[in-house]
C-alpha cells in the first residue's frame, strides 16, 4: 500500500475520532492517566460517567490483569456496567495491562495509542474501507506490546 493511501486512511480515522466522544475507564490507574494525558494533548473529546448527556461512541477500557480472575470476564463485566453511558453501536476496546508492563518504558504509550486507533479503524470499516493489513511497523509494535505485557482486545 502506498504512503499516500495510508496517509489518507489515517486522516479519515483522525477526523472521525476527533468528532466522536470517547470514554476512558478502567482500573489500571497508571495506564488511564497516560491515556487521558495523551487524549488531552491530542484535543480528543472525552466523556465520563457524570456527563452522560451524549453517549460515547468509542470506549477504551484499561484493565489491570489479576492472576485470580480472568481479564476477559473482568472486562466484560466492566463494559456491562458502562452500558448507560455508551451508544449501542459503540466500539469497545480493552487494554489489559499485566504486572510486567509496569516495568516497560513510557514510550510504549505511543504503541498502545497506535494499536487502539488501528482497532477502532477495523471496527469502523465503513469509514476506512480495505484496512485489513498491518504495516511492518504496526506488526513490530504489536509484538513489542505483547512482550511488554499488554493485550489489546476489541468488542464490537
Amino acid at each position: 500500500m502506498s504512503r499516500k493511501r495510508r496517509a489518507e486512511q489515517i486522516r479519515l480515522i483522525a477526523e472521525h475520532v476527533l468528532t466522536t466522544p470517547i470514554l476512558l475507564e478502567g482500573d489500571a490507574a497508571e495506564l488511564l492517566c497516560v491515556l487521558r494525558e495523551g487524549a488531552h494533548t491530542a484535543n480528543l473529546r472525552l466523556t465520563d460517567h457524570a456527563s452522560a448527556a451524549e453517549p460515547a461512541h468509542i470506549v477504551v477500557l484499561a484493565v489491570e490483569r489479576d492472576a485470580r480472575r480472568s481479564s476477559l470476564v473482568k472486562a466484560a463485566t466492566m463494559l456491562r456496567e458502562l452500558d448507560e453511558q455508551v451508544a449501542p453501536d459503540a466500539v469497545r476496546i480493552v487494554v489489559v495491562q499485566s504486572a510486567r508492563s509496569k516495568l516497560a518504558p513510557p514510550k510504549l504509550q505511543r504503541l498502545v495509542a497506535s494499536e487502539v486507533l488501528f482497532q477502532a479503524a477495523l471496527a469502523l470499516s465503513s469509514i476506512v474501507p480495505d484496512l485489513r493489513e498491518r504495516t511492518l511497523r504496526q506488526r513490530l509494535g504489536l509484538t513489542t506490546l505483547d512482550a511488554a505485557g499488554f493485550r489489546i482486545l476489541r468488542f464490537g
